[in-house]
């Protein structure tokens, strides 16, 4: 009874406790709420104004880079040329409603197609742009005009100018822009602003010393030329200056000159409840205005009053309830949360928590020798990507009792995490281990039956041994990974751990950590091996990437580019790949005036890329590269394991006239149905058949349809590794068309390679 009182006095005194805070928080949440509306407004008025501020800045750079490319080029002297350029540039710039090209006088030198300008137009005899077309005259900066009705394109514009000077400051013509005011998102974009707040922008007085709207982000049944014809009332400004003298102690010209951003109560400027934030763009000479009503903070101030009660009633029934409960429920929710710490949810196995609380005393239990098994599903992945998740975790469920089937009490059976299972076995020697995984592998591997479904899955299995192989457990742990890992390139089979795999674990482990920096200390470089026609001429060459390590020495690609992928490190490999060949190429094919092929190998992983074809174009444009002289080279394997993901990249990379090469063909596993689908301009030999193409009838054969092959899909063949001329001899008989190889040439650096072709 005492236990019980006490708990009570308890209760009680929390809830009287509660009650008085809740009641301070009502008396405070109205307060706290208008200040935060206020802190709000002010930084929305910020992020606005930097907004618009930078985009505008960017709307300055491309003008002036547009202009001075017409202006700089052949293109100014032909109109049409201009007009071209003009509209191909409006597709581009979805906002941009016109755009052209004026002279000093105001009147268009060039315009684009879909502005009819009539005969004698000037800005300057425009009321509405004259004295902007002026102010654009006179500055070396982007000037944006008041916004008006343009009647050529029936819509409302913000005018963006910008005068375009020669390098000695003189004067040459006008960029003009006229900017979609309806769809201006490229100068306000969606800054995560609610919707009860409005944005305005505003014209600081003009030559005629008034203020006109520039932009309002929501129209309610406002005529726009009401909103944009007609000048701010004075009324309004006047009383919006005495605003700011009397709760801020400021005139509006020093608010101008300070830039600082304000809250001003707007009740008085625009005759309703309002509140803004205020902020001057010095640059623009523009007001930045974003305002809400003051119904939204009473809206805020009951949404959290009810929320609090809400809270109070919902919370103390719940703790009523538990403190009636708490004797009971203690030592209940106690042994609940162990069990819960200590097992996976989805297959009640026990967790790697549970393997450390309890591995010593197991260890003891089992004289301190035993096997680690790291078992991982096969192409588990593709279930869940496939069928969806609710099928893989049903198909996990039922892994785990056959797992919980197949071991003795006695073995620890852990649930690692995804789809992998750690289980500590006493050692009873390697033999009869083998033979355990095996009926394991067959096990597993058997048919699973889910929604009236049939799923077969395999099972790969790392072994390690204590303490042969490791004394920690942590590196027990790791160390069978690594062997789960090498028994995953077999698929549903089993291997033990070797210190092979120790050493080539330190060796990828230095290489990634080395790679890491390796473009930045200029350890990378490229060579180009030449690729020769059948004629004896040069059809191209096959860029090559070279790495030379102070720490690891020389390390072939065949070593580091695999890690390279594993570990993410392609990505940028990849990107200095593509831009150090098309630079260098580039430079070689200007100097000697000739063209010539370049191949470049493309992994798997950059493939993948969801922006790959995006990046690699614009790599191939900041070279000046041409295209149609350009082949991308993929391995069998991948054209394999990857064909749905990668058929739509393939077919838009040839649809941009870069060629396909299926690199190491003869090699994997294709087929040639697969082959059909694949949109590839060229096969490559592999090395391997080029060596024994003299002495093994077998090889000459397979080489001899796989060049047949190519020739019925239409496709080029190049034979790789060539290093005799009795080989090149054999191949032409064959049929061959390229020949790539030591008898020609090795590899050679850019320089080198202008060496060889200035002697060819």
């Amino acid at each position: 009874m005492k236990k019980i009182s006490s708990i009570w006095r308890i209760y009680y005194l929390i809830f009287f406790a509660s009650l008085i805070l809740v009641s301070i928080l009502v008396g405070l949440n109205y307060s706290n709420i208008k200040s935060r509306h206020h802190k709000e407004l002010k930084h929305y008025s910020r992020v606005v104004s930097r907004t618009i501020h930078n985009n505008l800045l960017q709307e300055d750079m491309l003008l002036t880079m547009i202009g001075k490319q017409l202006l700089t080029s052949d293109r100014y002297k032909n109109k049409q040329n201009i007009q071209d350029y003009f509209d191909k540039f409006l597709k581009q710039k979805t906002n941009y409603l016109a755009i052209g090209l004026v002279d000093i006088n105001g009147s268009f030198i060039s315009v684009s197609s879909n502005i009819n300008a009539p005969k004698g137009y000037s800005f300057l005899k425009n009321k509405k742009t004259e004295h902007s077309f002026r102010e654009t005259l006179k500055s070396h900066k982007m000037i944006a005009g008041r916004t008006y009705m343009f009647k050529n394109v029936d819509e409302w514009i913000i005018p963006l100018r910008k005068s375009i000077f020669d390098e000695d400051g003189n004067f040459i013509a006008v960029m003009a822009v006229a900017l979609n005011n309806s769809k201006s998102s490229e100068i306000i974009h969606d800054l995560g602003i609610s919707n009860d707040k409005v944005i305005l922008v505003v014209k600081d007085y003009d030559h005629e010393k008034k203020m006109y709207r520039q932009y309002v982000s929501k129209i309610k049944e406002i005529p726009m030329n009401k909103l944009y014809d007609i000048p701010m009332e004075e009324t309004t400004i006047k009383a919006l200056r005495k605003e700011l003298k009397i709760n801020h102690g400021l005139s509006l010209d020093e608010l101008r000159e300070s830039e600082e951003t304000l809250c001003v109560d707007m009740k008085t400027i625009l005759n309703i409840n309002l509140t803004a934030g205020l902020t001057y763009n010095k640059d623009y000479n523009m007001w930045i205005i974003v305002k809400e009503n003051h119904i939204d903070i009473m809206s805020d101030f009951f949404h959290n009053l009810y929320i609090y009660i809400a809270l109070f009633i919902v919370g103390f029934t719940i703790v009523y309830i538990l403190f009636r409960k708490l004797d009971m429920s203690d030592k209940q929710k106690q042994n609940e949360l162990i069990y819960q710490a200590q097992h996976d949810i989805l297959t009640k196995l026990p967790n790697r928590n549970y393997m450390y609380a309890n591995i010593e005393n197991w260890k003891k239990s089992h004289s301190n020798n035993y096997y680690v098994l790291y078992l991982d599903l096969d192409n588990f992945k593709n279930i869940n990507d496939k069928f969806g998740h609710s099928v893989g975790d049903k198909i996990l469920v039922k892994v785990a009792h056959r797992l919980s089937a197949y071991f003795k009490r006695n073995e620890m059976l852990i649930r690692q995490g995804g789809d992998e299972f750690i289980v500590l076995r006493e050692s009873v020697g390697d033999g009869k281990i083998e033979k355990s995984i095996q009926d394991l592998i067959s096990f597993i591997s058997k048919v699973y039956h889910i929604d009236a479904k049939e799923f077969r899955i395999g099972v790969s299995v790392g072994v390690a041994r204590y303490p042969i192989d490791a004394k920690e457990s942590e590196e027990l742990l790791s160390i069978a990974d690594t062997a789960m890992y090498e028994a995953k390139k077999r698929k549903n089979s089993y291997c033990f751990f070797s210190e092979t795999m120790r050493y080539e674990n330190i060796i990828k482990t230095d290489i990634e950590q080395e790679l890491r920096s390796a473009i930045e200390k200029d350890e990378l470089w490229m060579v180009y091996q030449p690729q020769i026609k059948e004629d004896g001429s040069l059809y191209g060459v096959e860029a090559l990437v070279r790495w030379e390590n102070k720490k690891l020495g020389f390390i072939g690609p065949d070593k580091f580019i695999s890690v390279a992928e594993e570990t993410g490190i392609i990505r940028e490999l990849g990107v200095f790949i593509i831009e150090t060949a098309l630079r260098e190429i580039t430079s070689v094919k200007e100097e000697l005036k000739i063209n010539f092929s370049l191949s470049i190998n493309i992994s798997a992983v950059q493939l993948m890329e969801a922006d790959f074809l995006t990046t690699f174009l614009a790599h191939i444009e900041k070279a000046n590269f041409d295209k149609e002289s350009l082949t991308l080279e993929i391995t069998e394997s991948v054209s394999i394991g990857k064909l749905d993901d990668i058929l739509k990249i393939l077919y838009a990379l040839q649809e941009h006239n870069i060629k396909i090469s299926l690199d190491d063909f003869g090699t994997g596993y294709s087929s040639l149905s697969i082959l059909r689908e694949l949109p590839v301009d060229e096969l490559k030999i592999d090395k391997s058949f080029i060596d024994k193409i003299l002495h093994d009838k077998s090889e000459k054969a397979l080489v001899q349809s796989i060049i047949n092959i190519g020739k019925n899909f239409n496709m080029t063949t190049l034979a790789e590794g060539v290093e005799s001329g009795r080989q090149v001899k054999e191949l032409r008989e064959l049929n061959c068309d390229i020949f790539q190889g030591y008898y020609y040439s090795k590899p050679l650096t850019k320089e080198h390679l202008l060496e060889y072709l200035k002697q060819q």
